[in-house]
């Protein structure tokens, strides 16, 4: 933020020079998104980025929370980061894909590696990173990594799934976000999908509206829907992906500095979630365990989830483009 104050006398620009510190705020980045559990990982690595930031800019950039919502949901923040009114709006790459199509590659079922660190390295290094790099960048968003938010498994009110044709026996109203891929990847597994707002989906659940929903352990728990569903399948479909994304206005706005302050703080953050993620993955299990009856899915089984869901990926080449899903199946030895 600049200030600029009128000073008129030598006598008064003294006394300030004594009574200001040594570094001011000059600029402000507002962080909008939609959690509001603390204990998140995603949260926590939130809290680490803005201590981050504002040590190693020397205090020159606040960061401004405005988690839970406060600004809107995913639509409104990231149309505000795009044209700069909001500086950081983190989302799942399943809502940003309505304004970035290159990030349906995320929503290609069964392809995310399983081991940490090679996920890691696919996803905020090498041709992959640079190719979000590159789509981000065109609609007006500086690509920041991407945060590990757990990969989605099912949850149901009182149907214990084993394969697709239990979803279809029972006609599953299974909650989905607003996104055409995800939506085809349940109906292909026999589900009737229906898109309901994050922040409605309690309600939702409680309600009868729907029966079922998918979410990593995280927001299972965070959202207490463990509340109002019995079962949890750990079908492990699709990883929720967590993008990194900041004004590319107000990151050019910046001096190189500041940039390199922002670069460092967001590189620190995001190793620091996923480890954070890593470690709490057994505990996050445990509790759950505590609430619902957790369904393990035998290699035979899960394979009836992948044989289903196998034509997805010409969706994502349709919405996405040849060359992003060529990109990250290069990168996977396919």
């Amino acid at each position: 933020m600049h200030i600029s104050t009128l000073l008129t006398g030598v006598a008064l620009l003294s006394t300030l020079a004594f009574a200001m510190p040594a570094t001011a705020q000059e600029h402000t980045m507002i962080m909008a998104h939609t959690l509001s559990d603390t204990n998140h990982p995603i949260y926590q690595a939130f809290q680490r980025l803005e201590t981050e930031i504002e040590q190693r800019s020397n205090g020159r950039i606040d960061v401004v929370d405005q988690g839970g919502g406060a600004l809107g949901g995913d639509r409104e923040t990231m149309e505000s980061a795009i044209f700069g009114d909001i500086q950081f709006a983190p989302m799942s790459s399943s809502a940003a894909v309505q304004f970035v199509p290159e990030l349906a590659v995320f929503d290609i079922p069964y392809v995310m590696p399983a081991d940490k660190d090679a996920r890691y390295a696919l996803l905020n290094e090498g041709a992959l990173a640079e190719a979000i790099d590159v789509a981000m960048e065109a609609k007006g968003l500086k690509f920041m990594g991407i945060m590990d938010g757990g990969f989605r498994n099912l949850t149901t009110k009182d149907t214990e799934v084993h394969s697709p044709a239990d979803i279809a026996a029972a006609g599953l109203r299974v909650r989905v976000q607003e996104n055409p891929i995800h939506i085809a990847i349940w109906r292909d597994l026999g589900a009737s999908p229906t898109p309901i707002a994050f922040t409605e989906l309690y309600g939702a659940l409680q309600q009868g509206v729907v029966d079922a929903q998918e979410n990593p352990y995280g927001h299972i728990l965070s959202q207490r829907f463990y509340e109002v569903q019995k079962y949890l399948i750990n079908t492990n479909h699709i990883l929720l992906a967590n993008v990194n994304a900041v004004s590319l206005e107000w990151y050019n706005s910046l001096p190189e500095d500041l940039q390199l302050a922002v670069d460092e703080s967001f590189d620190v953050a995001t190793r620091y979630e996923w480890d954070v993620q890593a470690e709490l993955q057994d505990s996050q299990r445990a509790e759950l365990e505590s609430h619902m009856t957790i369904i393990d899915l035998t290699p035979e089984e899960l394979a009836q989830f992948q044989d289903k869901t196998t034509g997805v990926v010409d969706m994502v080449r349709e919405r996405a483009g040849n060359e992003i899903v060529d990109t990250l199946m290069t990168a996977l030895g396919n």
